[in-house]
């Protein structure tokens, strides 16, 4: 026998997986996170109003409590656990999931301890990332990555089809292009990368080209 329990509101069943959503206007596509085409389980989507990418991006704590808010809508609305679509929600991964009692994943840097121990210790780990110089040290240790990593990153912001992301449509041909030129550069400039993270939510769907172009794991 299977045993549903009432939820605490209103709600349609069987979502999995609760995503929050920057408010912000791009095309996403399969393999994204933000596309309900990339999961094979049922997710909720929460676009939260104040998450700007200029707010999310810098770590603005006025944000905080909306994101707090919108995390426990979704555990109310019966998620097993919690994401988002911007590795920068990292910022706020703490404040989150203090505030539910499921599994909080705000971002795929909290997969750099554990890359960290799977590559020789002499080795980097590259970052694509959206914002490079916003990805600080400081950020980076927020992962729980040991201070004696060796962590490089490059981004694609200054492209055409980056900043142009909330007014044209996407060439996916021409934007992984943009994401290879970027992790050629890095592997040009450090011979001794072992591992390439993907920041970027919007990244994911290239994961497997990058990995089959460069022998890399991603």
């Amino acid at each position: 026998m299977i045993v549903y329990e009432v939820l605490p509101q209103p709600q349609a069943y069987g979502y999995e997986v609760g995503v929050l959503l920057l408010n912000f206007l791009e095309p996403h596509v399969p393999g994204d996170t933000a596309h309900a085409g990339t999961y094979g389980f049922p997710v909720l989507f929460k676009v939260v109003d104040a998450a700007s990418v200029d707010a999310i991006t810098n770590g603005d704590s006025s944000v905080t409590e909306q994101l707090i808010e919108a995390a426990q809508e979704l555990e109310r609305s019966g998620v097993k656990a919690i994401s988002s679509n911007c590795g920068f929600m990292l910022h706020y991964q703490e404040a989150i999931r203090a505030a539910v009692s499921i599994p909080v994943f705000t971002s795929s840097l909290l997969q750099l301890p554990l890359i960290a121990r799977t590559i020789r210790p002499d080795q980097k780990i590259a970052v694509l990332t959206a914002f490079k110089h916003r990805l600080t040290s400081e950020m980076l240790a927020l992962s729980g990555l040991p201070a004696d990593v060796k962590v490089v990153t490059e981004s694609i912001e200054t492209t055409d089809e980056f900043q142009n992301l909330s007014s044209l449509p996407m060439d996916t041909g021409l934007f992984r292009s943009r994401l290879e030129e970027a992790m050629a550069q890095l592997l040009e400039q450090n011979d001794d990368i072992g591992a390439i993270l993907l920041e970027c939510a919007i990244f994911t769907p290239y994961a497997a080209p990058l990995q089959r172009k460069f022998s890399l794991p991603v």
